[in-house]
């Protein structure tokens, strides 16, 4: 068998584990509440633009849907449209690291979310759009160079959307140093 002394340590051994178990379970479950937290828009905030969001003053520049051949000549099949969502921010001070991790997605009325088209795929569609302009900006992009106090910038994303969901849509914006709080931009679309 062993000694006394070496089965009095086994046995705190055995009756310390479950403690170890469970501290290491509450140490893991923190870290993935907080990373939850960090990545997930749990509290959305509707825009105000007298109040600064991220560093700036944020307002909805222009909207445009795309599709059902009224406004250009390209139709998509079905009831598939292209939303083109174009903000304007105008800096009050330093954003620094602020707009970190933008996102900017769309979400209807129940509770459905679009992510944007890759960058590629919107600066090709800028381009076909209208070959003269130059593209502008998409989150990520922008969040890269941010603009200087008193500056504005405009952020533009593209989302394909069915044209079903087109009224009762909202644009949400946030950055890693604002989430859990998002920015949301009613896009007041109306049926015709």
């Amino acid at each position: 068998m062993g000694s006394r002394t070496e089965r009095r340590f086994r046995l705190l051994s055995i009756c310390a584990l479950p403690v170890l178990l469970v501290a290491s379970y509450g140490v893991f479950a923190w870290r993935n509440i907080e990373d939850y937290v960090q990545r997930n828009e749990l509290s959305i905030r509707e825009n105000n633009e007298q109040k600064a969001y991220a560093g700036a003053l944020w307002r909805l520049e222009k909207v445009r849907l795309i599709g059902d051949g009224r406004d250009t000549k390209v139709t998509f099949p079905g009831e598939r449209r292209l939303l083109i969502v174009r903000l304007a921010a105008k800096a009050e001070g330093e954003i620094g690291d602020a707009w970190f991790d933008c996102r900017m997605s769309l979400t209807d009325g129940s509770g459905r979310q679009w992510a944007p088209l890759d960058f590629i795929s919107s600066d090709t569609i800028s381009r076909t759009l209208d070959p003269q302009a130059k593209p502008v900006e998409g989150c990520a992009a922008a969040s890269r160079q941010p603009p200087a106090r008193d500056a504005e910038v405009e952020i533009e994303e593209k989302f394909v959307i069915p044209a079903s969901a087109a009224q009762s849509l909202q644009a949400r914006l946030s950055f890693a140093s604002t989430r859990p709080e998002a920015l949301a931009l009613p896009l007041g679309l109306q049926q015709n």
